[in-house]
Order: C-alpha cells, then sequence, then structure tokens
C-alpha cells in the first residue's frame, strides 16, 4: 500500500511538472524585453536588478534591458511601467516600500491590484550601522549600552535620515521606539556615510550591501541587525529578535508585471529567474552581499501568501502611526 501511495505522489508531480513545462513551451520572448528599475543606476535595486538582467538574457536569448525610471520614492518607475502594455515584454524591480507609497495615495492607481508579484530575488537584513568615531567618543561597544546612553543624553545622538517613508523609515522608527534620537536630514546614502566616516552623524539605517567596504575599512560598525536572530556574518552583534525589539523589516526586491501580462510570459520568465538563480554568480554576488542570510519565498503558493502578509504588516504600521490614507478592506 505505501509503495502505491508513493508511486501515485510521484506521478502527480511528474504531471505537475509536465504542465509546468507546456505552459512555458508556449511562449517565446522574440524581441527585447525591459525590466524597469524605479530608482537610480548605482543603487542597492539597480545593483541587483542587473546582474540578473545579464543573467536573463542569456537563458532567454533575447536581449533584457533595464530602464532606470528614479523619483519620487519610485513612484515614477510605478507610473511609468503603469503606462506600458501589458504584453509580455515590460517588468519591473519592485519593493514593499511601493506598497507603502500606494497606501500613502501617491500613486494614481490601486497598485495592490494593478500588479503581481512574480519572483522575489531577494530579503535582505537592515542593521543599524554607527559612527566608529562617535561610538568611541561615547564609550559604546553595543546597543544595549547605546540605548542606556540615548537615555542620559536625550538628542545628542544624531540618525542620518534620507526618507521618513518606506521601510527603511519604518523598521528605523519600530527598533528606535522611545528613543530620543536627534533625526538629520541628508540627500543620499553617500553624504550620510561620509558623515559617518568623519563623526558628523551618528547613527544609519542601511543594508549590508550598501556599507560593505565602510565596515570592512573599520570606519563604520554595525551595531544592531533588525532580525530574528544574528547574522552569520555579524555573529558579535545583537539582534532586535535577542532583545525583544519587534523590528524585523528588510527590503525584500522581486519581478512585477501588470496585472493583464500573458501568463504564459509570466510562467516564462519565472522558470528563467528561477534557472539564474542557481548560477555561481548569482549566488556569489547574494553570499558577497548578505542576502543569502534570509531565505526568499518560492513563485507561486508561497509568494502570494508572503506577499499579501507584507502588505497587512505594512498597513497595519501605517495605521497605528496615523499615515495610512488608502486602506484595502481585505488586509483590515
Amino acid at each position: 500500500m505505501k509503495k502505491l501511495v508513493c508511486l501515485v505522489l510521484a506521478a502527480v508531480m511528474l504531471l505537475a511538472v509536465a504542465s509546468f513545462a507546456n505552459a512555458e513551451s508556449e511562449w517565446k520572448f522574440e524581441r527585447k524585453i525591459s525590466i524597469v528599475c524605479p530608482w537610480g543606476v548605482g543603487g542597492g535595486a539597480d545593483s541587483t536588478i542587473r546582474p540578473m538582467a545579464q543573467l536573463l538574457q542569456e537563458i532567454l536569448g533575447v536581449p533584457v534591458e533595464v530602464v532606470n525610471v528614479e523619483g519620487a520614492s519610485g513612484v515614477n518607475g510605478v507610473e511609468y511601467t503603469y503606462k506600458q502594455p501589458a504584453d509580455g515584454y515590460t517588468f519591473m524591480l519592485g519593493t514593499q516600500s511601493l506598497f507603502m507609497m500606494d497606501m500613502s495615495s501617491t500613486t494614481s492607481m490601486d497598485f495592490k491590484t494593478e500588479f503581481q508579484c512574480l519572483d522575489v530575488l531577494v530579503h535582505s537584513i537592515n542593521i543599524i550601522a554607527a559612527s566608529k568615531v562617535k561610538m568611541e567618543q561615547y564609550g559604546v561597544t553595543n546597543w544595549s549600552e547605546l540605548q542606556e546612553y540615548v537615555s542620559a543624553h536625550p538628542y545628542e545622538v544624531s540618525v542620518g535620515m534620507l526618507t521618513a517613508a518606506g521601510v527603511d523609515g519604518a523598521s528605523l522608527s519600530q527598533a528606535t521606539q522611545g528613543m530620543m534620537l536627534l533625526e538629520t536630514p541628508y540627500s543620499g546614502g553617500s553624504e550620510v556615510n561620509s558623515a559617518m566616516v568623519g563623526g558628523h552623524c551618528d547613527l544609519c539605517i542601511t543594508g549590508t550591501d550598501e556599507i560593505r567596504g565602510l565596515i570592512e575599512s573599520g570606519d563604520i560598525i554595525p551595531i544592531l541587525s533588525l532580525s530574528e536572530e544574528r547574522m552569520s556574518i555579524f555573529p558579535d552583534i545583537q539582534c532586535s529578535g535577542e532583545l525583544g525589539i519587534e523590528s524585523y523589516m528588510g527590503p525584500w526586491r522581486a519581478i512585477f508585471c501588470k496585472t493583464g501580462t500573458p501568463q504564459g510570459a509570466i510562467d516564462a520568465l519565472i522558470a528563467a529567474v528561477e534557472q539564474a538563480k542557481q548560477d555561481e554568480s548569482w549566488l556569489e554576488y547574494t553570499h558577497n552581499a548578505a542576502y543569502d542570510e534570509r531565505e526568499v519565498p518560492a513563485p507561486g503558493e508561497e509568494t502570494v501568501a508572503f506577499v499579501e502578509a507584507e502588505w497587512k504588516t505594512l498597513r497595519d504600521y501605517m495605521s497605528a502611526q496615523g499615515i495610512l490614507t488608502k486602506d484595502y478592506p481585505e488586509l483590515q
């Protein structure tokens, strides 16, 4: 009986694989594919999609172009993509920050219904990094000591802010709740990094990939990872999970398409992305950027459930902060 059950399960799996393969074979890309990046050249999002685009080009046998349409915290890229035909030749890189922009009523469409998340490429862990110069001045070596110092010296410790909107701002707000920090605006990541190296700014929230070189040089030190467990690359720094801090949000980057894109094109692209994820160059890239510290959901039902949970988490956060201006009944 057990043998029969195993044979039946194997047959079902083979049928499922065959069905997916047939769906792929029905679609063949015949011209250039565009992947819109709603952020500028050289940033974390752009640096993620370019190596993937190169691998997709090799796998699919057609040009895969990255189109940077920056501005308005990603909204300009969303609007540009929305104006393109849903013909299977235009896709977009997106993050959950776009969910927050949508629920802030800054998009012309309902992003939740007009776009579909196909495949999550990376899910990074945010870290709160500190100026080595300033931490030595304060006599602080870890996050717990920093909390004590801030409590005794309100608004003396500064945190560089690029934007209060988006996942970075949300996770920073959660992690530093109750801490009296001096928020200092900066126009870009390179500016705040320079300020921290020079001792003009104390803290910032960032991804490991964006300041890896400065961490290795010792100019900036990671002081808290916003993760359930300590990061393998920073085993000595505290994490939010062990300190009971309810802040785990980290930016993830995924391929999106407009609702209505042919299913054959979607299936074919997902299959190519999954193949690209196994390439040695991609595995090396994700390891060097510390993107392999968190697993990403598999395409299909796992991704759908993951994305819906992210929508709800961000909706609840924005509602609690009083910044929710567009709501979706299914998220309440």
